[in-house]
């Protein structure tokens, strides 16, 4: 499978995921909670997993290691900025909707947990518009598909 593709299918994973953890609260569902953590983490994994084979394929041997670690200081980077305004926002949202500021009907402790994980689907939808022209653009060019992922690939 084409490393974007796997990104593509980890976001697309991502979605219905999300939509699982909002849902479950409402539902007062456990099992619906569980399967959207583990599909969330499913998802996230394939996800990191595409994006690092693309960026490997980039490169060639000689400066594999400096994309190596170009890739994970700009995804230590981005998870750091992405924890913090999530907290914030959820801080935020979750202290307006216990004082009653959101309406009587977002009274609620998870009212900014439910916020955070819509601006995430958000953000997914973003995601796979900006994967989608990398996809395309491979197929349609006709270009080798030589970042495949398999077993091939993993170090032995």
């Amino acid at each position: 499978m084409d490393a974007c593709r796997l990104a593509a299918l980890g976001a697309l994973i991502g979605l219905p995921a999300f939509a699982c953890v909002i849902f479950s609260a409402p539902l007062h569902s456990t099992w619906l909670f569980q399967t959207g953590a583990t599909l969330i983490g499913f998802g996230g994994g394939l996800f990191s997993v595409g994006m690092l084979l693309s960026a490997m394929a980039m490169t060639d041997a000689f400066h594999a290691g400096m994309v190596l670690g170009a890739w994970g200081a700009v995804q230590a980077t981005a998870s750091g900025i992405a924890m913090a305004l999530g907290g914030v926002t959820r801080d935020v949202v979750g202290h307006l909707a216990e004082q009653g500021l959101l309406g009587e009907a977002l009274v609620s402790p998870v009212t900014g947990y439910s916020v955070v994980f819509h601006i995430e689907m958000y953000m997914l939808f973003c995601v796979l518009i900006a994967l989608g022209p990398l996809v395309s653009r491979k197929r349609q060019a006709g270009l080798p598909q030589d970042n495949r992922f398999g077993l091939a690939e993993l170090p032995g």
